[in-house]
C-alpha cells in the first residue's frame, strides 16, 4: 500500500486530488452518455453526446494519453457537426415547437 492511500474498515479511500478529479470526470462521462441514449429530443441528445465525448477526451488527457485525447476530440467534433446537420434536416418544425398538425389547422381531435 502506498503512503498516500488510507484504509477505513478494509476499504481503500481516494486521497489524492487527481484521483478524485479523474473519478468525477469518468462519472460525468457515463451520466452524459446515458442521457444521450435516453433523451427523446434529438438536438439535446446530440449536445449530451458531444459533452460526454468531450469529457472522455478530458479523461484521456488526465490519464496521461494526450494523443488519444486530441484524436478523440478531433474525430468526435467532426462527427457531432455532421450529426447536428443531419438532425436539423430530418426533424420537422412541429417536433421542435411542440405543436401537432391537428391543432394548427383548426381541427379538433377527441
Amino acid at each position: 500500500m502506498s503512503p498516500t492511500e488510507q484504509t477505513l474498515a478494509g476499504v481503500t479511500m481516494i486521497s489524492e486530488p487527481m484521483e478524485f478529479i479523474q473519478l468525477l470526470i469518468l462519472i460525468l462521462t457515463v451520466v452524459f452518455l446515458i442521457v444521450a441514449v435516453e433523451y427523446r429530443r434529438l438536438s439535446f441528445a446530440i449536445i449530451s453526446f458531444a459533452t460526454g465525448n468531450g469529457l472522455l477526451s478530458l479523461a484521456f488527457f488526465a490519464l496521461g494519453a494526450p494523443y488519444a485525447a486530441v484524436f478523440n476530440f478531433s474525430v468526435f467534433s467532426g462527427a457531432i457537426a455532421i450529426l447536428f446537420l443531419a438532425a436539423m434536416n430530418l426533424e420537422s418544425p412541429e417536433e421542435e415547437s411542440g405543436g401537432t398538425t391537428g391543432e394548427t389547422s383548426g381541427e379538433v381531435s377527441a
